[in-house]
């Protein structure tokens, strides 16, 4: 497979920013501009189909058809995977216990997790008008990346035996407009009437909301999620946050949404000119951890115990701690839990 080239990669780019309308105008562009996350370069002259704001596909990334790795995960960790793929295909070169195993074309979603567990469930997956099949005879995950809560689902079900510990976010931040024009400074300005906030479902997303509600909850008193959860003016994403609260703030539905810090400063280095974060205090902040998993019935077992391992790497580590996540120590890495 090998790195999708620079060209590629600038070009992709230019028509993600090219449909969007032209930066800097007098239009503003109707989506924010998302760095490409393929997992493969295209092929030569491939159909692009994208209709503003209704046929675009952000969090299904690379090929369901004879993919050699299928890998489901929490979401949150979509702006990791482009380098860490690369270095995984580097790091398997050199390990002479997988030569041979194929590893060329990796499928991998970034939704949130609950969803592709009931995908899992039901045998189907909805897009608009489009369904994929899940299932271990068409598209099924060979590894799970998610937090120890969606894992002991996958467990209940009979879906994997265990998982182990490999890395932790670094808590939460307040997501704002570049330049912060309301002059948002800690979680009490949520209660503001002026700021309208955007935060995470407690239904549609319960394993985000968690997460930011224990931090709103340590910082802000017992009652402080569902205070802003019953203001007139909070917004919650319809499917997932990490791609709607961003366009919220962009559109000028919200002014703030709590986030994980390693998605403020992604925002803010990739699109300055749209955002900036507000840092929150260490005491009561609160960090998610995520684990791994093999599927028991994952039909790439070697390609997924080739992953595993280089998960549990530290050139896997290398990566994940650039991307401001907090990576496990050795131990932890291979320390199995079941329950």
């Amino acid at each position: 497979m090998g790195r999708p080239n620079r060209s590629w990669l600038s070009g992709l780019a230019a028509v993600i920013v090219s449909i969007s309308a032209e930066i800097g105008s007098a239009q503003p562009p109707a989506r924010l501009p998302w760095p490409p996350e393929l997992p493969n370069a295209l092929a030569p002259g491939a159909t692009a189909y994208i209709s503003e704001k209704s046929n675009l596909v952000l969090d299904f990334h690379g090929s369901v058809q004879d993919p050699d790795l299928v890998i489901f995960m929490a979401g949150n960790q979509y702006r990791v995977f482009p380098e860490l793929l690369a270095t995984f295909h580097e790091w398997v070169k050199t390990q002479p216990r997988y030569a041979g195993v194929k590893t060329d074309r990796i499928f991998y979603a970034t939704t949130p997790p609950g969803r592709l567990i009931d995908a899992m469930d039901s045998g189907q997956l909805v897009l608009g008008n489009l369904w994929i099949d899940v299932r271990p005879d068409k598209l099924w995950p060979d590894v799970f990346m998610t937090g120890p809560r969606q894992q002991r689902r996958l467990r209940k079900s009979n879906y994997i035996d265990g998982w182990s510990l490999y890395t932790r976010n670094r808590g939460v931040v307040l997501l704002v407009r570049a330049g912060n024009p309301k002059k948002i400074r800690g979680i009490s300005d949520l209660m503001r009437d002026d700021v309208h906030v955007a935060i995470s479902s407690p239904v549609r997303e319960p394993a985000s909301y968690e997460s930011y509600s224990n931090t709103l909850r340590a910082q802000g008193g017992a009652d402080f999620p569902e205070l802003v959860l019953k203001k007139p003016t909070t917004v919650s994403p319809l499917t997932v946050h990490h791609r709607e609260d961003p366009q919220f703030i962009f559109d000028g539905v919200a002014d703030v949404a709590p986030m994980y810090y390693h998605f403020g400063v992604y925002l803010k280095s990739h699109m300055p000119e749209y955002f900036d974060y507000v840092t929150l205090p260490d005491k009561g902040n609160f960090r998610d951890e995520l684990d791994i998993s093999m599927i028991r019935s994952a039909p790439h077992k070697e390609a997924a115990g080739a992953w595993i391992d280089f998960i549990r790497s530290d050139a896997a580590a290398a990566v994940y701690n650039k991307n401001d996540f907090e990576y496990a120590n050795a131990a932890e890495r291979v320390k199995v839990e079941d329950k």
